[in-house]
């Protein structure tokens, strides 16, 4: 059950989506309970533990004028590399196999939203480069010595959106 910290009137949602049972999976679903506790997380900001919901998320992203979506992403790097995408760059790179959103249900999720034009004016992806995602494992030491610099910098990101209004 996904689970929302809410502010009335939210434009800005962090969406942390995968599966903590399947090692590095859940590092967004870790980041966005971290951040869900902060109490410096700007007003007008929603976190929200998306969990593997695919499909179900798109009645969500179309509520939000921006949102950033925190998921373990295929790319090729050292594991525990944090890289910041935003949507179009995120489907030109799928479409030539350097990029990939680990999971595929989100895949179809976000072109389908993109489809019926659900989808927020502004989509940023926060992607981790796991080093495995087995079942039954504990995140990878690699990824979570990067945890802690994906919270700094999704704090930075919504309290520069904050500050603009972009």
């Amino acid at each position: 059950m996904p689970h929302k910290t809410s502010h009335l009137g939210s434009e800005t949602l962090i969406l942390g989506v995968g599966n903590p049972l399947r090692g590095d999976d859940g590092v967004g679903v870790l980041a966005v309970q971290q951040i869900a506790t902060r109490p410096d997380l700007p007003a007008g900001v929603d976190v929200l533990d998306g969990g593997t919901a695919g499909l179900g998320l798109i009645p969500v992203l179309e509520q939000y004028r921006r949102v950033i979506l925190v998921d373990a992403v295929q790319m090729g790097e050292q594991p525990g590399t944090v890289r910041r995408f935003a949507w179009d760059d995120v489907r030109l790179r799928e479409r030539e196999r350097a990029l990939s959103l680990h999971q595929s249900d989100l895949n179809e999720a976000l072109a389908l939203a993109e489809a019926l034009c659900c989808m927020p004016p502004v989509l940023i992806v926060y992607g981790v480069q796991p080093q495995h995602t087995d079942w039954d494992q504990p995140l990878s030491d690699a990824v979570r010595r990067a945890l802690p610099g994906l919270v700094d910098a999704l704090m930075t990101e919504v309290r520069s959106i904050n500050s603009n209004g972009s």
